[in-house]
Parts: C-alpha cells; structure tokens; sequence
C-alpha cells in the first residue's frame, strides 16, 4: 500500500517533531517554511522531561543533551527577598530537570536529525492557500510545487494561514501590556547557576530570567526593558531583543478533513508555565502516532482540552505573579513560601510543567 501524502507547514519545533516521529514511523512527509532558516531569536527556551521522552528516539534528545543547561531549581524572589527555591531534581524521573536552550539551537538539533532521516526542510517556501477537495487537500506553494496530500499539518504559528484559509476560529483576545525579550551574557552573574528566577514586584511589575548557555541568559519582563526588573544584570551585554504583545487564543477545532493543527496554530498563551512549545511538541507526536495508528478522527478530542486546561493555568498563574492588589501579594508570597516549604506541594506542580501529568 502507497504511503500518504503528507505536507507539514512550518519549521518550529513542532513542525519538525511531526516530520520526525513520522519519518522515523517510515513515513516521507514533506516539511516547508516561509522563513530562510532556523529562527534567529531564542524563543523558548525550556525542554521538559516529557518532550525529551519524545524526541529521545530519533536522537535529538541526546545531541539536546550534550549543549543545553540542566536546570534543577527555580528561585521565586519578591523585591529583595528570596520567597522560595523549588527543586526540580525531585521529580520522580531519570529527566529531573528542565533543559534550557536557545531555540534557535533546539531547531538546528531537531533538523540536522531530521536530515539523517532523510527528510530536508524546504526553507523559503510559503503556503498560498489550502482546500478541502473530497478525500485530498489541496495546497498552493510559492517557492516550490504544490499539489494534493492526503494530510497536511499545520504548525505555522500565531498567525496560521492553515487555519485561516480553511476558516476555523481562533478564540480569545491579547494582553495590552507590552513584554520585552533579551538574549544577554552576564560575565559576573552572582546568583546559582542552572537556575531560573522570576523576580516580582509590588507595583506589578516582573522579571524571568534563565540560563542558556555558558554566562548566556534569556531575560524575560513585562516592561519594554527586559533586564530592568532583575538583580544582578549589571554587566549584561544584550545580544538581541525584541517586544511582544502576549496573545490567549485557541483554535476552536484542531482538524478539518485531513488538515490538522497544532502548536501556536492551534493554541498559544503566556510563558508563564513554560509550556508553549511543550505542548506543541506533545501535539506533533499525538498526530504522527495517530495517522500511523489510523485513529485520527480522535485528534481534536485528545488535544483540544489539553490546550484549554493550559490557558486557564497560565493566566491564572500570569495573574498571580504580575498583580499589584495590596491584599493579594502577601497571600501570594505566602503561598510561594509554603510551597517551597513542602516538597509534597512542589511535585504536584512540576509535574504538571514536565508533562508528566495533566
């Protein structure tokens, strides 16, 4: 029996985990994006225990392994105060750590793998338009041939065309407060190293930052100055910055005929949670298992409640973190110390945030 037709739409992480659990299935899908590379701009940067069990087969998880920061704690400070530390290294699983990369370098891993299988990206290449043609779907290209898949996989992003030209909804609204990302080395960094810290304030205001690299960090505010709300940025030499506008939406179904969505195209919230391209990871490997196990009609049921539970969490904890009610802070950062008082209490939310449960 021929093998489908498959067209993948965008080269992000979750893209290229599609064409790789389906490669690695025997499957030859065909992989495309608009832009010339790998993104410049280190996304996310956070890699869960789960999405390592994914990728560990193809071997992506050992070469992420070898380059990327094994974070096991995560500092939570109020002001000058250190509210709690949580320890990561107490999940029960031989991944007890958060891997933190440069995306940019996650999708270099992921692609020269996905080479190995014999699978190349076609970078440049745009979708046009898609339809829905009876038992095919239709796909317009420009920057290469086009023509009819059987399934086409829709990890394009935010701004999806896959969705948009089939008409599906996306749900939801954006946050007016502007964020701000950096990408920064900090030669004289004084806090513990593989550690990531939120630092929070009273007038609302916060700072993440995270370790990448070697003195390299990823800064994270939602102010329009990514460094300004973290201590110890002093000596920071900012390599690349940008700010953004955080999006809550979800895609009201993830299919339609044989077109599937996953990732941003499907689902996007805040960064708190560190999430986002978790659960597009999560999303390429239920379709890839899914068309191998010819159980996809079950995708949308799978998938779509896991997205919606993650943006209620993250904008209940976006809450949290960036309120400046005088009656809730001291609730808060009363919880946060308790938390970090009692290991119990810190395995239920990392485990969670691992993708370990739902």
């Amino acid at each position: 029996m021929a093998k489908p037709a498959i067209l993948i739409v965008g080269a992000g992480p979750c893209g290229l985990t599609a064409a790789l659990e389906l490669a690695r299935r025997g499957f030859q899908p065909r992989i495309v994006d608009k832009d010339p590379g790998p993104t410049p701009l280190s996304k996310a940067v956070g890699i869960s225990p789960r999405s390592l069990e994914i990728l560990e087969p193809t071997g992506v998880t050992g070469r992420l392994l070898a380059k990327a920061v094994r974070m096991q704690t995560v500092q939570a400070r109020y002001e000058d105060e250190l509210l709690t530390t949580l320890d990561i290294s107490r999940l029960p699983h031989r991944f007890n750590f958060l891997l933190a990369l440069a995306q940019s370098e996650t999708e270099t891993a992921m692609e020269q793998a996905l080479g190995d299988l014999g699978i190349r990206v076609e970078w440049s290449v745009t979708l046009t338009d898609i339809r829905l043609a009876g038992d095919k779907v239709e796909a317009e290209l420009a920057g290469a041939q086009g023509g009819a898949f059987d399934y086409v996989f829709g990890a394009d992003g935010v701004h999806s065309r896959v969705r948009e030209a089939l008409g599906i909804g996306f749900s939801g609204y954006t946050h007016k407060r502007l964020w701000s990302i950096a990408d920064a080395e900090i030669p004289g960094w004084p806090f513990p190293p593989a550690t990531a810290m939120a630092n929070l304030h009273r007038n609302g205001d916060l700072g993440f930052i995270i370790p990448i690299g070697p003195k390299r960090f990823r800064a994270v505010s939602n102010t329009p100055d990514p460094l300004g709300h973290i201590p110890g940025t002093e000596t920071a030499q900012v390599s690349q910055s940008d700010t953004f506008h955080i999006p809550v939406r979800q895609a009201d179904r993830y299919q339609a005929g044989g077109v599937f969505l996953g990732g941003d195209a499907a689902h996007v919230h805040s960064p708190v949670g560190a999430r986002g391209m978790n659960l597009g990871i999560e999303d390429a490997a239920s379709f890839a298992r899914r068309l191998a196990e010819r159980t996809l009609a079950g995708y949308t049921a799978e998938r779509h409640p896991v997205g919606h539970r993650w943006i209620v969490l993250s904008e209940r904890l976006l809450g949290a973190v960036q309120t400046s009610n005088r009656l809730l802070i001291p609730l808060r950062n009363q919880a946060l110390r308790t938390v970090g008082r009692f290991p119990a209490l810190q395995r239920v939310g990392m485990l969670r945030v691992a993708g370990l449960r739902e």
